[in-house]
């Protein structure tokens, strides 16, 4: 029987892995404490929530939320990276920590993206993707290509009607 410390923890634990839209398990052996501090301050900075738990509360506290599919994953001293509003934002925050010089970074072991578990590749294929402001203006400048090539043309269209209608005029005028 869990004592009431333990019982806390794990509705706290449920808690975030319901509210999570997206999560990575990661070793973080190796990893210095200074460095840990590091690390702590990168993830807070974007939003995203590092834990260093126990597996088994982990396994009890998962029951019934969309990281289960995690269970098998958690073994040895593994970290938990969780974002509750973007789903790519763990990714990214562990590969610009990676990229930021430091001497060790933690290992990634699995990952969930909107209750799906997926592979290191395609966390790392999040990791790679441009923010969500230059996706957008992708988006918005695809949009707005048709509608330029529709104007362009609809001028050019208006311009060889107008110069065909000076070109009647001035026939006429010669004749």
């Amino acid at each position: 029987m869990p004592t009431s410390a333990k019982q806390q923890t794990i509705d706290e634990l449920n808690d975030v892995f319901t509210r999570a839209k997206s999560a990575i398990l990661a070793h973080y052996h190796g990893i210095s404490a200074a460095d840990m501090t590091i690390l702590r301050t990168h993830m807070r900075e974007r939003a995203v929530d590092f834990r260093v738990i126990k597996n088994t509360l982990a396994k009890k506290a998962m029951k019934d939320t969309p990281l289960e599919v995690l269970e098998s994953e958690f073994k040895g001293p593994v970290s938990l990276l969780v974002s509750f509003d973007d789903a790519v934002a763990p990714a990214k925050a562990l590969a610009d920590y990676a990229r930021s010089g430091v001497k060790k970074s933690p290992d990634v072991v699995a990952g969930v993206v909107e209750g799906q578990q997926v592979t290191l590749e395609e966390i790392q294929a999040l990791a790679d993707l441009p923010s969500k402001e230059v996706l957008l203006s992708q988006l918005l400048s695809v949009m707005n290509g048709p509608t330029t090539n529709f104007v362009g043309v609809f001028s050019a269209l208006l311009r060889k009607l107008v110069g065909t209608l000076d070109a009647i005029k001035d026939q006429k005028a010669q004749g």
